[in-house]
């Protein structure tokens, strides 16, 4: 496993130029730094790249953290933005359906192909395997951190952990005490009220109740560039109440609690558009997580996670062309996870993590499903790692996870790297393994239909034949340093990834070869299509991704913070693939900068610029040209010291309007908006 695809000699020039770079960094880096003393102190611990506490100098994988003080300075109001601060990572937003997360390109409407958990718990939606980031029960001030590992890592976290894992952690009640109040407003009808309250009770409790209310014009009235027709629009409303608390049991014992519910409106759609008119689309959204942590000594604790989350999503029209029949979009979704894990230290150089889950998911929707009833399914797994310090410079890590799903069946994600200190600040790692992806609910049982009665009359997209889970080999190189005298941090990665049974869909005319309708079809006499056409899943050609990536994090008091990031990206299809923007769909490079200064008189100012290059959204997407978006920051706190007072004005896109998605039809919209928080 060791055999890494990246030094194969017939490899790409921009990844022989990524490896230049990389050696060019081990070569510069100074006498100095090399000194023994030059250590973080205050080096941050990352708990994502394996399931188990590490400095990022010992992760096998490349892991970045968005921390409280960035997340502050972004001026970001909502999570998924936050990961335009992670290298490689695109962002972008549309009116028809939840905000796009990306890595390196290869993404649609629905960023299926990223894990996302919060404290550790999945949050994807069992229907597509996405993310409704608009819909998530918690706000952007409840995070700590999120730690992102930038690709596939299925030895730790399974199927579907396929090109990345974001971990969003909360913050702890214990970390807050009193009460706090933040107001926002701004333009695009931007307004966000929020309240926050902490306290410990008489038998040690800490708790924190939060409530918060938001709502925005995402996208207006405007056309279509080339067919001049009216563009969909979107105003979302969410209404969130949290509840946490933690409680030291006994000297070995913690029980933590999360619950939430999250009630949210979106107007979606065109008044203008006979098919899609103005329509309500209302969601509910609640999730309940306890775990039990039980430290056994020094190195060897158990951990226990119960979880459960559901959605409910209800929309419709009534069709405006006859006949006047009312279309139903609803669906329901739930899963119930059940996680155990243990971790110990074996002897001074080995040491073990071994844990199981069990999880049932089910999902309900006639207008995606065509089925009356729930779809339900279960699957189990069982992960670890072993690692050991061969050397005290050199430490290897074996990873996987054998999970035995509901559709896939029985998968082995396995995962090796090698981990070489070059001093106690700074280190190379080399990793390789294969991850999978299982089909969802939807790709693998596909039956998108409106229906009147027992009558199909209009099809969408449908699974026709038995579609295989995606896989993907992968391979890099790291370099990571962390000199704490210069106050600098650089992380370089070059990697390759060989994908295969890339699901995609491709479209065909219905009762042609290979194209049969759905049972009971007798489509509208004015159908939406001419002649009828459907779209199937199918397991496309093989692709393959490789580029690096580079960040640097430097700070020094009385100067300020820099946080810089850069990744260059190729992809290349094979022959016979479903969608010829595959290899158009990553730009060639996505950078972000972030730049952060304390002034006098407790004044705060910070930047961000971001930037990625021409590129193609897949499916519901299209081209979208070169981009520059540059955020402005100014904040003043007051008050006693420790109260969290402060007054802000932040200026998004000042640069001006930029295209969102699809080139000729969204736009996104510069905003400036007040904020205002008070804290006792």
């Amino acid at each position: 496993m060791l055999r890494c695809y990246i030094l194969q000699p017939a490899m790409p020039l921009p990844f022989n130029r990524a490896l230049l770079g990389f050696m060019s960094v081990l070569s510069l880096s100074p006498a100095a730094v090399q000194a023994s003393d030059l250590f973080f102190d205050d080096m941050p611990l990352v708990l994502t790249a394996s399931r188990m506490a590490q400095s990022p100098l010992d992760a096998p994988v490349a892991v970045s953290i968005i921390d409280r003080e960035m997340i502050k300075a972004s001026g970001f109001t909502e999570i998924h933005e936050l990961l335009r601060l992670v290298p490689g990572f695109l962002v972008a937003d549309w009116p028809k359906g939840p905000p796009v997360v990306a890595r390196h390109g290869l993404a649609d409407a629905h960023d299926r192909r990223l894990k996302v958990m919060i404290d550790g718990r999945t949050v994807n939606r069992p229907l597509r395997g996405d993310t409704a980031w608009q819909d998530l029960p918690i706000r952007v001030e409840d995070i700590d951190r999120i730690e992102v590992v930038r690709g596939a890592h299925g030895a730790a976290y399974g199927v579907n952990a396929f090109d990345g894992v974001i971990n969003i952690i909360t913050r702890s009640p214990v970390t807050e005490d009193g009460y706090s109040l933040t107001t926002q407003a701004g333009q695009g009808g931007f307004t966000d009220v929020a309240f926050r309250s902490n306290g410990l009770t008489a038998n040690g409790i800490d708790w924190r109740f939060s409530a918060s209310r938001r709502e925005a014009e995402n996208f207006g009235p405007r056309f279509d560039d080339r067919t001049r027709v009216p563009t969909e629009t979107e105003t979302v409303r969410n209404t969130l109440v949290s509840f946490s608390a933690t409680q030291q049991i006994s000297a070995n014992d913690e029980i933590n609690l999360h619950l939430a519910v999250n009630e949210g409106s979106a107007e979606r759609g065109n008044d203008l558009d006979l098919a899609e008119p103005l329509h309500d689309e209302d969601t509910r959204s609640q999730f309940f997580h306890l775990s039990w942590l039980r430290s056994l000594d020094a190195d060897a604790e158990l951990t226990l996670h119960l979880s459960h989350q559901s959605e409910r999503v209800r929309a419709g029209w009534v069709r405006r062309t006859p006949p006047l029949v009312p279309i139903d979009m609803n669906t329901d979704g739930q899963r119930d996870e059940l996680e155990l894990q243990y971790t110990a230290r074996l002897a001074p150089a080995w040491r073990m993590l071994i844990g199981a889950g069990v999880r049932r998911e089910s999902v309900q929707s006639v207008h995606y499903l065509n089925a009356d009833h729930a779809l339900k399914g279960s699957s189990s797994q069982l992960f670890g790692t072993l690692t050991w310090d061969a050397t005290t410079q050199l430490t290897l890590d074996m990873g996987a996870t054998v999970e035995d799903h509901y559709f896939s069946g029985t998968l082995l994600s396995p995962r090796l790297s090698a981990n070489y200190a070059l001093s106690d600040t700074s280190a190379v790692r080399v990793s390789s393994g294969i991850s999978y992806r299982s089909p969802s609910f939807f790709e693998s049982s596909a039956e998108e239909v409106i229906r009147v009665g027992d009558k199909v009359k209009w099809v969408g997209v449908r699974t026709f034949d038995t579609v295989e889970p995606e896989r993907v080999e992968h391979a890099e190189i790291g370099y990571v340093a962390h000199w704490r005298e210069i106050g600098l941090g650089l992380d370089l990665r070059a990697f390759h990834e060989r994908y295969s049974r890339y699901l995609d869909t491709r479209s065909c005319v219905i009762y042609q070869a290979n194209c049969p309708p759905p049972a009971n079809y007798e489509p509208f006499p004015h159908a939406f299509d001419r002649p009828p056409k459907q779209f199937r899943f199918v397991n496309s050609a093989a692709l393959t991704r490789h580029g690096a990536e580079f960040s640097l994090d430097w700070r020094q008091p009385g100067v300020g913070r820099v946080i810089f990031s850069t990744a260059v990206i190729d992809i290349d299809a094979k022959a016979g693939a479903s969608d010829g923007d595959f290899e158009l769909s990553a730009p060639s490079t996505i950078s972000s900068l972030l730049l952060i200064k304390e002034f006098a008189s407790r004044w705060t100012a910070s930047a961000g610029f971001y930037h990625h290059g021409d590129m193609y959204w897949l499916n519901d997407g299209d081209r979208v040209p070169d981009t520059r978006r540059l955020d402005l920051r100014l904040a003043r706190s007051f008050g006693h010291p420790g109260s969290n007072n402060e007054f802000a004005i932040v200026a998004q896109s000042v640069n001006g309007r930029y295209p969102e998605f699809y080139e000729r039809k969204y736009r996104h919209e510069p905003r400036v908006y007040l904020s205002l928080s008070l804290g006792w």
